[in-house]
């Protein structure tokens, strides 16, 4: 599961593009729209809860895992002033110890906790203001 990391970033913003584009045009009603965007955020928080506890089990938590995903700019090596060859690169990566494991939690908690809230907010509000809410 901890190389399903970037799943977490990934599925609210997938509900959120499904109900961009479609939520409308198909005309889903109030209840389809709030599902799918509760599905991406709880299937988000799900991915990270899982992660967090393969993690804790499999290496402790005191070790760190990284995901690489890829490069993103391979600028080569050079030199530094003490001689040393540095081997230049900024990756794209997710990284998961216990300080991220933490921050994990609580931002997918609270990010579900709002989608909760808001869809008994907009309650109110049109379909097509609905979907296009979320």
């Amino acid at each position: 599961m901890r190389n399903l990391l970037w799943l977490i970033p990934v599925l609210p913003l997938l509900g959120a593009v499904v109900n961009g584009l479609w939520g409308n045009r198909k005309g889903w009603s109030k209840h389809t729209t709030a599902g799918v965007a509760l599905a991406g955020s709880g299937l988000a928080l799900a991915s990270g809860l899982a992660a967090i506890v393969d993690w804790a089990k499999a290496v402790g938590v005191h070790a760190v895992h990284v995901n690489h995903l890829f490069t993103w700019i391979p600028a080569g090596e050079m030199t530094t002033a003490d001689g040393f060859l540095a081997n230049l690169t900024v990756d794209l990566s997710l990284r998961l110890d216990s300080l991220s494991a933490v921050m994990l939690f609580f931002v997918t908690v609270v990010g579900f906790l709002i989608h909760v809230y808001s869809v008994g907010y907009m309650h109110d509000e049109a379909a097509t203001a609905y979907a296009r809410y979320f």
